[in-house]
């Protein structure tokens, strides 16, 4: 419990000043294509992060169930060796201000709109198979409203 409310306090600190932010002021952000899903669920993972071992195959299971669903998903990799290019990744999806905040950390997956930049909901390993995907038909139905 103690890890969780840790996780929640660095990612409330790192994501408070961008939540209600209603767009981006970066030109390269704001210039997604509209072909593109607005909501994204961005993992921020390594090999060596223990809550990862427990989380990803939560989401592999859940996602199966999404594969022709609105929604991308982006794996932002930070195992030694696998690190490069990882920010152009992240700029090409259109997400690069949360990339720089988030740099580095790993074990949770963020639920974001794309355009706006708001973070819906982070999943974590307090998440079973049952609450990830509870999350995903939760803002896939926000998200097909715009």
């Amino acid at each position: 419990m103690r890890t969780v409310l840790i996780v929640a306090a660095l990612l409330g600190a790192f994501l408070g000043p961008n939540f209600f932010r209603a767009s981006w002021d970066a030109p390269a952000e704001a210039a997604v294509s509209e072909e593109r899903p607005r909501l994204v669920a961005a993992m921020f993972r390594s090999s060596w992060c223990g809550a990862c071992r427990i989380l990803e195959p939560r989401v592999d299971d859940v996602r199966e169930n999404y594969t022709d669903a609105r929604m991308e998903f982006i794996r932002f990799d930070f195992t030694l060796g696998r690190r490069g290019g990882l920010r152009e990744k992240a700029e090409e999806a259109g997400i690069a201000d949360l990339y720089d905040q988030l740099e580095g950390r790993t074990g949770f997956l963020v639920l974001m709109d794309r355009e706006s930049g708001q973070v819906f909901e982070i999943i974590t390993t307090d998440y079973d198979r049952d609450n990830i995907a509870a999350a995903f038909d939760r803002w896939l139905q926000v998200t097909a409203g715009y």
